[in-house]
């Protein structure tokens, strides 16, 4: 890569991967049946994971490192009707003639339901609780209302590109009075956002020819005024590449400094002290320093991930089970 450093990738007959090194040597290995489905990954710490297959590739289990098992079924089109994790509890699905989920049963027992129109658009999801969401749609297909279990409705409205110029929100209050509220979209020809608008504040935005924001304006209303909202405006730069390089607020400016590869190297602070970022490899960071003095040194695993951590006087470890899951972390000064 940009750094010199390099990764490599074997390759079987059928243009599959058999194993991959990272940029700092370490291996995973891939293993493929008869069929060239996937049907084993051993990482850098010689922990496996394996999947048994139907014939036609639906996994059926899954066993990992730590000895659970994950089990699957599926309906007569390779669509899962339930999942058992590795605690033995299992998820149920139901489904309709066109395959659409139409309940969904927890190791609870607990359901949540969905329901359609006959154009096969979600009309309603009843959760655990018998509460439902409802939503309605306009003859394009788009989501024109939803009603959420809170009694909430909101109101959608499109241009003839299908980009959302207006939402209309109701609420509903413990006296049943019924509050609304009203934002206002604006868009240019193309559908980028160029105004939000409200009773409380106007939001404006500016693009360059990259489509990248370049900068976003709030002004207040006089309702705005009084509930203390204040004029703001924030503005952005970028490198060649597309990178944000600059970033002013009234607060100050926030430069951004990047190596070959995207990684942040540098973050320029508005009083010009700055947080440089170290890393090793093709960009896993290894410390913090603000102007060269050490705020965080962090050492990590074969597989990349932070076992160690000083932070002044404070050095803080972790470790991880078989699945990857941090399973204790100590603190000491």
């Amino acid at each position: 890569d940009a750094t010199y450093k390099s990764k490599y990738l074997w390759w079987n007959t059928l243009a599959q991967v058999e194993r991959y090194q990272d940029c700092s040597g370490k291996s995973t290995y891939y293993r493929y049946d008869e069929r060239q489905h996937l049907v084993a990954v051993t990482g850098a710490l010689n922990q496996t994971t394996t999947l048994e297959r139907k014939p036609d590739g639906e996994v059926l289990r899954i066993s990992h490192p730590d000895g659970t098992t994950e089990t699957f079924t599926y309906n007569v089109y390779g669509q899962v009707l339930s999942h058992t994790d590795g605690k033995g509890q299992t998820t149920r699905l139901m489904r309709t003639a066109r395959g659409l989920p139409s309940s969904r049963q927890d190791a609870k027992g607990q359901r949540v339901r969905y329901e359609y129109d006959k154009a096969i658009r979600l009309t309603a999801l009843v959760n655990e609780n018998n509460a439902t969401y409802s939503f309605a749609y306009d003859a394009s297909d788009r989501l024109s209302e939803e009603v959420r279990v809170d009694n909430l409705t909101r109101r959608f409205s499109y241009n003839v590109g299908g980009h959302l110029t207006r939402l209309d929100e109701i609420g509903y209050g413990e006296n049943a009075e019924r509050p609304e509220r009203h934002t206002l979209f604006e868009r240019d020809a193309i559908g980028r956002l160029v105004a939000k608008i409200n009773r409380d504040a106007s939001q404006t935005f500016a693009y360059d020819d990259g489509d990248r924001l370049l900068s976003t304006e709030r002004q207040p209303s006089g309702i705005g005024k009084q509930l203390g909202i204040t004029e703001e405006k924030l503005e952005y730069a970028y490198d060649l590449l597309g990178r944000l390089t600059k970033e002013i607020t009234p607060d100050g400016t926030l430069g951004y400094e990047y190596d070959p590869l995207s990684n942040l190297t540098t973050l320029t602070l508005p009083d010009g002290r700055k947080v440089n970022h170290l890393y090793y490899g093709s960009g896993h960071l290894h410390q913090l320093n603000l102007d060269g003095q050490v705020i965080s040194d962090m050492e990590r695993d074969d597989l990349h991930r932070e076992v160690y951590r000083t932070q002044g006087k404070l050095t803080s470890c972790f470790g991880y089970d078989a699945m990857g899951r941090k399973a204790w972390q100590f603190a000491s000064t």
